[in-house]
């Protein structure tokens, strides 16, 4: 507010050159009714301020008691009834006929019209998530008839020096990316058999880690870790009840 707001009385205008100070009268009252305004508005509490309340509780109940949690609603009917989420399609890589192992995969049909490389793929994808968790829990029984005696003579040896030094394996697959056929052969047997065998390079993903006694990790990570492989499977072609088997196996 400036001075040329103010206005005074009319009958104050005619004493304003008197020695009586009215205009310091006039703005002491205007500082007045200014000072009243601000305490109004400045002079309270703001909001919560200084206020002191109880927390409430979490769940529902009475001040003072146990609270329990209250049951979460439930799912929808599709993701209740247990079903598994699909399998990624492993990606089969098969020797072109034309060429030096795919021509060896053809004479392995001619010995037994129910061999195909894809089926081939399929029984070692088959033994290969089969052989990984059962080695890395120690499960004999479950190895057995997996592969040929020597290589689960092999396999027995290593479960036995894990077990002795107090080793855990754990090898969780979470999936198999490829299986590529990479050489094959046939060697001739006693009473008209010959022997098949494939080489196989497997790519997957797996949580590899060895660890101590005392929990300490030995060997490998409990990350996620692309792994590899070389295996190689044997079967008996001319006889009957004849499968293929891990013959060997080692990091590609």
């Amino acid at each position: 507010m400036s001075s040329d707001d103010i206005h005074l009385p009319s009958a104050l205008i005619g004493h304003t050159g008197h020695d009586f100070p009215w205009d310091i009268v006039v703005l002491a009252v205007l500082a007045v009714a200014l000072g009243f305004r601000l305490y109004r508005v400045l002079g309270r509490r703001i909001g919560m301020q200084g206020v002191r309340q109880a927390r409430p509780p979490v769940f529902p109940g009475a001040a003072g008691q146990a609270q329990t949690r209250q049951t979460p609603p439930p799912l929808p009917a599709a993701a209740g009834q247990g079903q598994a989420e699909p399998a990624a399609q492993v990606d089969y890589d098969i020797p072109a006929p034309a060429t030096r192992v795919g021509g060896i995969l053809g004479q392995m049909t001619q010995l037994d019209g129910s061999f195909t490389p894809q089926g081939f793929l399929k029984d070692a994808e088959t033994i290969f998530r089969q052989v990984v968790p059962a080695f890395a829990a120690g499960d004999r029984a479950a190895l057995s008839g997996l592969m040929t005696p020597e290589t689960e003579e092999a396999f027995l040896a290593a479960i036995n020096a894990r077990t002795e030094a107090g080793e855990t394996q754990r090898s969780d697959l979470r999936g198999i990316d490829s299986m590529a056929i990479l050489d094959a052969m046939l060697v001739a047997g006693d009473a008209n058999t010959q022997t098949g065998r494939i080489e196989v390079r497997i790519v997957s993903r797996q949580v590899n880690m060895l660890t101590d006694r005392q929990g300490e990790p030995v060997q490998g990570t409990d990350a996620v870790t692309e792994f590899h492989d070389l295996w190689l499977f044997e079967r008996e072609f001319g006889a009957s009840g004849t499968q293929w088997r891990l013959a060997a196996s080692c990091p590609a």
